[in-house]
């Protein structure tokens, strides 16, 4: 576990979803909203043909280029054991308080306590942030792991009790039904900002996870059914900092779709491989942004499924803000068995069911999306033979292309997200400042910061669209670059490869387009 430390800089903080993407002000666009939108899509395509020309060659292995950190004075200071240990009962100190708050603290202002603002704002969207900049933060910091592994140690267990194997069809499948169920109390759950009824959803989830682990055993159960785990930890592989354990050996031993070797036979990014490792078997190295996103094993169709759906949900949180999701809504209200449900079901009103309505169907929606377009690259390669990658076939499948290129689309999820929240992180990120000082809103002033206001004006619409625009045009365009070197993996032939890439193409560039349409609905004039 000594890796995450030396990018340690986390957790903590601020703010309620209630303020998420207004602006007190609109940006005035210098011309017209359609000639970003094609200047952007054209910007995707242009890269597309660098990429297709210029790169014929899928650098695997050793041919990347790679710096080791553990070599470095300051390296192997943060991550000595010592500094761990600290880390790890901090984590689990500021998740003790975090809890405490939510039952004991301020209940009728929300924003004085500090449980909505620490869940909604630096977790969800902070350690989002630091996992794809930095690297697998939260494998360190992950407090149901440490107090599983404190206990298991107490015990003289190294799994669980029980350590019952899911069965192998499971795959992560919970994990897809918990990040389901964590999107609807995103953008549905009435008492999402509520600090006790937050800490109680807390509780039993921690339960539930705890319970996962003593069945299941401990990394089973992060890498299948701990959603968050598997998030941060699909973000990490985009991420600068790379885990190596230098024997293959650990990998034929872990059995978790994650987990894979490259052709120099070594385990990259597999937090379960490096923990059971050898000292002198790890390596801990910089690496360039994206490259592990390059899976040498195809991923589940569960794991297809939750990338799917984290990109369905970001999206729809963002189409959520726009009038034609105002105009969809308004036609279903006028829907009359909808209009009645309310009554039938003993709620206020239909908002809440028309809005779970659509985090079911846009999944549903995105997957069909990705599938045709699998179909088109599977007709145009169905000629194609193999390449290095483990377990591709000899005909080629909608499902099986889906699989393949499934983790090309993770760079345009952390883009997404970047673009979608970062002003939200910025602004109400603030509060943190006088949170720490008073976590349960008594009044206290414990690191005499309690006083401080947020500075709303630190970020505008102007830099929110600017910031949105860069950041999808460039998630887009690691995203082409990622699928053409799968291709190249995948089909063992640069011809097979670009002409794989022609419906892929035509996916992110609309996607693109899209996605800036979205994000600019509430913040430029158009």
């Amino acid at each position: 576990m000594r890796y995450f430390a030396l990018s340690f800089l986390v957790f903590l903080a601020t703010g309620t979803p209630a303020y998420a993407h207004a602006f007190a002000q609109r940006y005035d666009l210098p011309i017209p909203l359609w000639l970003y939108l094609v200047g952007a899509g054209a910007t995707v395509a242009v890269s597309f043909i660098i990429v297709g020309i210029f790169v014929r060659k899928d650098k695997e292995g050793d041919g990347v280029p790679r710096l080791e950190l553990l070599d470095t004075p300051v390296g192997r200071i943060i991550a000595h054991r010592y500094a761990l240990t600290a880390l790890r009962v901090l984590s689990v100190s500021i998740f003790l308080v975090m809890i405490l708050a939510g039952l004991f603290g301020v209940q009728d202002t929300p924003e004085e306590n500090i449980l909505p603002t620490a869940i909604w704002v630096i977790w969800w969207v902070g350690l989002a942030f630091a996992s794809a900049l930095l690297g697998d933060l939260w494998s360190l910091l992950n407090p149901w792991r440490i107090v599983a592994e404190w206990i298991a140690g107490a015990t003289n267990s190294r799994g669980t009790p029980k350590n019952r194997p899911l069965p192998a069809h499971a795959s992560t499948w919970p994990a897809v039904v918990v990040f389901l169920g964590f999107s609807w109390a995103e953008l549905v759950w009435p008492d999402r900002a509520v600090p006790a009824s937050l800490a109680i959803a807390v509780i039993l989830y921690s339960a539930a996870t705890w319970a996962g682990m003593y069945y299941a055993g401990i990394e089973t159960w992060l890498r299948r059914g701990e959603a968050f785990s598997i998030l941060y930890g699909l973000f990490a592989r985009f991420a600068r900092i790379e885990l190596r354990v230098t024997s293959s050996a650990h990998c034929a031993a872990c059995g978790e779709e994650t987990c894979q070797g490259n052709k120099s036979g070594a385990c990259i990014d597999c937090p379960s491989c490096f923990r059971r490792a050898k000292p002198e078997e790890r390596r801990i190295d910089l690496r360039p942004y994206g490259v592990g996103l390059l899976t040498n094993k195809m991923p589940s169709i569960s794991m297809m499924a939750f990338v799917l759906l984290i990109l369905a949900t970001v999206s729809f949180d963002g189409f959520a803000d726009t009038p034609a999701w105002q105009s969809i809504f308004n036609a279903a209200l006028s829907v009359p068995f909808i209009s009645a449900l309310p009554n039938a079901l003993g709620l206020n009103n239909a908002s809440g069911i028309i809005t779970t309505a659509g985090i079911i169907l846009t999944p549903l929606i995105f997957f069909t999306v990705y599938m045709a377009f699998s179909a088109l690259i599977a007709a145009l390669t169905r000629n194609a033979g193999s390449g290095g990658l483990t377990g591709t076939p000899t005909q080629w499948s909608a499902m099986t292309i889906g699989r393949v290129f499934i983790f090309t689309l993770v760079p345009i999820a952390i883009a997404y997200h970047l673009a979608h929240f970062l002003s939200l992180f910025l602004i109400f990120g603030q509060q943190i400042i006088p949170l720490v000082s008073d976590p349960f809103g008594y009044g206290w002033n414990i690191f005499g910061t309690a006083d401080y206001q947020t500075d709303i004006g630190i970020v505008g619409a102007r830099f929110a669209w600017i910031a949105a625009v860069i950041a999808i045009v460039i998630g887009h365009i690691v995203a082409v670059y990622l699928a053409h070197v799968m291709a190249l993996r995948a089909f063992g032939d640069h011809a097979a490869a670009l002409r794989s890439q022609y419906p892929m193409l035509v996916l992110m560039v609309g996607y693109t387009m899209i996605s800036l349409w979205i994000l600019a609905q509430p913040i430029v004039e158009s």
